[in-house]
């Protein structure tokens, strides 16, 4: 037995310098192309639950740098899954404070940061998350050990001052939801993105005959005629973006607090971006994702796709 004992120990021994290597050392060559990767496209505590869509969030690569936003539960996983090495990472966004859009921010900043064993990257996040601490002081650099002295450079949101992650620069702007939540414009490479977050809109609309109503928590909603008054900021902070990323958890229910299809269709038709991705779908909007696509596009006029898990979105030429 201890004959056995002994080779089993020369093997793994091998191994674990192989691995501290791998981690810690080991050069990462970058992503080629700049792309979108979808590590999850569902959203809101019926996708946190459930899964039947992920939670992963979105990998942006643009102009040669390496960006995990808003990343839920499952992000690490499904990364891997899609052979995304965390260790390129050179920064986390995080939007606001809920479950499916930081959870799974910890397990990317330990990959970036390899292991917690070097300061690189940054971790952006707002004021309000930083203090209830939704990352932990491990994850943000804050418990420094001769083994784990590494981390990242945590960042708060302040609306209109762009963040450099990387080659990118990352504008947030505030958009209304709960918490402090921040969309973002994602400019690099001569492209700029814009990324909605959760974000209520419509603030009041017309009616099948009519009638004006408010956008209010508790207000059964009818499906609009017209949509009347709106939050013009937003429309303004995504004007001129190449591409808009909208989260778009609903159709039309609950557009005191999201964007719904039928806000987002207003959002592009007012703001003039001609191509969108929706993604972060309620586990009630996710089996009719393509048809609520097609509904924003034709009521838009613009290229619209509905993300689906796992799909990659060059950005080569756009």
């Amino acid at each position: 037995m201890r004959r056995d004992a002994e080779r089993l120990f020369e093997r793994t021994e091998s191994r674990v310098r192989r691995v501290a290597r791998w981690l810690r050392s080991e050069e990462v060559s970058p992503e080629r192309g700049d792309f979108l990767h979808f590590l999850g496209t569902g959203g809101n505590p019926s996708g946190v639950i459930g899964q039947r869509r992920r939670t992963g969030g979105i990998w942006l690569n643009l102009a040669g740098s390496a960006i995990a936003i808003d990343p839920g539960p499952g992000a690490a996983f499904h990364a891997a899954r899609a052979h995304l090495d965390t260790r390129r990472l050179d920064g986390v966004l995080i939007s606001h404070g809920h479950t499916d859009h930081y959870l799974g921010a910890g397990a990317l900043v330990e990959g970036m940061c390899r292991g917690m064993a070097t300061r690189k990257g940054i971790l952006a996040m707002p004021a309000e998350a930083l203090r209830d601490g939704l990352v932990g002081r491990f994850h943000r650099g804050e418990d420094p050990s001769p083994w784990y002295g590494g981390g990242p450079e945590v960042v708060t949101w302040r609306e209109g001052h762009p963040v450099s992650v990387g080659k990118v620069q990352a504008t947030p702007f505030k958009v209304e939801h709960g918490p402090e939540n921040y969309g973002f414009m994602l400019r690099g490479g001569g492209r700029t993105i814009a990324y909605s977050s959760d974000a209520s809109f419509v603030l009041s609309y017309r009616d099948g005959d009519g009638v004006l109503r408010h956008v209010r928590q508790g207000v059964p909603l009818s499906l609009p005629s017209e949509i009347v008054d709106v939050r013009e900021e937003l429309v303004a902070a995504i004007r001129g973006a190449d591409l808009a990323i909208l989260n778009v958890s609903f159709f039309w229910q609950h557009a005191h607090r999201h964007l719904t299809a039928v806000g987002a269709a207003e959002l592009l038709r007012r703001s003039g971006v001609a191509q969108a991705v929706i993604s972060h779908f309620d586990a009630s909007a996710a089996p009719d994702a393509d048809a609520i696509a097609a509904f924003v596009a034709e009521a838009s006029g613009a290229g619209v796709v509905a993300a689906r898990d796992g799909m990659r979105i060059s950005l080569e030429g756009s």
